[in-house]
């Protein structure tokens, strides 16, 4: 980040960005699931270049700072396949996902890795002004969708957070397998994403 707030022609430090935005940012980010919401960078990059000067956009920023993480993320097991037969199937897909940075830059990854093709519409957080366990994200995307709750169905690894969101918004609820042993039990659980297509075809039946 402060490399590419010196490419635009600022002029900051590694003790500015500590204390201008991360500082702040994570009090904030602490505090999300209080809020409800993810937290925003706007004020305290605002706050950087006001003090730096320079000509970088807060996306220039944001996507410099996320590039480290973004090049280590890979796809869950089982992802492309269970996406790829789901997308045969003729389901409509969405993602509903928290995030705490704007969502194209996991959009990005996404088509990276070849995921986001089956995909009707994402969903992402910081970009929607709800997180899970709250239903907004869920409720939006099936209104768009135009589908039921009673037919829709939310997957997710979090039971927490994916679980409790499909339980508030009326839905059927699917866990995938993982350390995350808390919150409400989902009405069937697959041990990969892979599994899912053949659960849900059962489920029609």
């Amino acid at each position: 980040m402060l490399e590419t707030l010196r490419a635009a022609g600022g002029r900051s430090s590694l003790e500015d960005l500590e204390s201008l935005v991360f500082t702040p940012w994570l009090a904030e980010y602490e505090r999300r699931e209080e809020a409800g919401e993810e937290s925003s960078w706007d004020p305290h990059l605002a706050r950087l270049r006001s003090k730096a000067g320079g000509r970088s956009s807060d996306r220039d920023l944001l996507a410099a700072w996320f590039r480290p993480y973004g090049e280590q993320l890979v796809p869950t097991t089982g992802a492309r396949q269970g996406l790829e037969t789901l997308g045969r199937l003729e389901m409509k897909l969405a993602l509903v996902s928290n995030v705490p940075l704007p969502g194209e830059l996991y959009a990005q990854v996404l088509d990276r890795h070849q995921l986001a093709g089956p995909l009707d519409r994402m969903y992402f957080s910081y970009d929607c002004g709800s997180r899970k366990p709250s239903p907004a994200m869920l409720r939006m995307a099936m209104a768009d969708l135009g589908v039921d709750p009673t037919a829709c169905v939310m997957v997710g690894d979090r039971r927490e957070r994916d679980i409790a969101a499909g339980r508030l918004a009326g839905t059927r609820t699917i866990w995938v397998r993982s350390a995350d042993q808390g919150g409400p039990a989902a009405d069937a659980t697959i041990e990969t994403f892979a599994d899912l297509s053949e659960l849900l075809t059962a489920w029609q039946r």
